[in-house]
């Protein structure tokens, strides 16, 4: 009989902590979901920060592109192209030039005198090409305003009394190439520079070789050079030339031609 009301009563205290315990687990459960649904709530009302990007500055205002600033252009070079002896041989080649500090004569990679960052960097038959500041610059070699070139506008015999004949020079009708045997100078081949009659009547000839100009030996580069220097600039000269196996004495002159 003892035994039959201990399984009574055993039963509704099994009950009894079986749901203690169902309820206190179901409490831990309700207070973390109503952690979670707080936190949640308080996150929809709170303003989102704004992050660093989006921050405005009021010590700096905004980039804006600038426009194309042109590159200044440099200022032609102040020289001028008197004369211009051109040769197959690079080394023989030289240009007379005249700049604010003087007239002399340059060869390629010479550098210009008066100027910080300028030199010869390529001399042609009718101009030279120089290196300034880092750009190359071209100058032509000057002309008179009646020579273009060519035979039709080459000027044609004229006395002395004609407008242009105090404008002539040697350089007008005759130019001088320099001959190179062997790697040395042997002279400067004359030929005409143009269709007028001037070569012809002075007595110069296809072939002849001039080896002195006003006794200035033109054999040697360094003497040489003098005379080519101011060809541009004479009238008249006494010329030995070398025809063949003889030497020949030749006065030009442009206010007898």
């Amino acid at each position: 009989m003892r035994n039959a009301f201990l399984s009574r009563l055993m039963t509704p205290c099994i009950m009894l902590v079986m749901l203690i315990f169902c309820s206190q687990q179901g409490y831990v459960v309700f207070k973390d979901y109503k952690k979670v649904t707080n936190k949640l709530a308080n996150a929809d009302k709170a303003p989102l920060k704004p992050r660093n990007s989006d921050k405005t500055f009021g010590l700096f205002t905004a980039a804006v592109r600038q426009a194309d600033v042109p590159v200044a252009v440099k200022a032609p070079l102040s020289a001028e192209i008197e004369g211009i002896i051109r040769s197959d041989e690079s080394w023989l080649s030289f240009a007379v030039i005249k700049t604010p500090a003087g007239q002399q004569s340059y060869r390629e990679g010479e550098p210009l005198v008066g100027f910080d960052d300028a030199y010869v960097d390529e001399i042609n038959k009718d101009n030279v090409v120089v290196q300034y500041e880092g750009t190359k610059q071209t100058l032509a070699l000057k002309q008179p305003p009646y020579f273009k070139g060519d035979a039709g506008n080459s000027p044609v015999t004229k006395s002395k009394k004609d407008a242009g004949a105090d404008s002539l020079h040697l350089d007008d009708y005759l130019v001088l190439k320099p001959l190179i045997d062997k790697g040395q100078l042997e002279g400067f081949n004359i030929n005409p520079r143009n269709a007028s009659p001037f070569y012809s009547e002075t007595g110069l000839k296809q072939g002849d070789v001039v080896v002195k100009v006003n006794d200035v030996d033109m054999t040697k580069e360094a003497q040489a050079k003098n005379i080519i220097a101011n060809w541009s600039k004479m009238k008249e000269a006494e010329v030995v030339v070398r025809r063949h196996a003889h030497l020949e004495n030749i006065r030009v002159n442009v206010l007898n031609n």
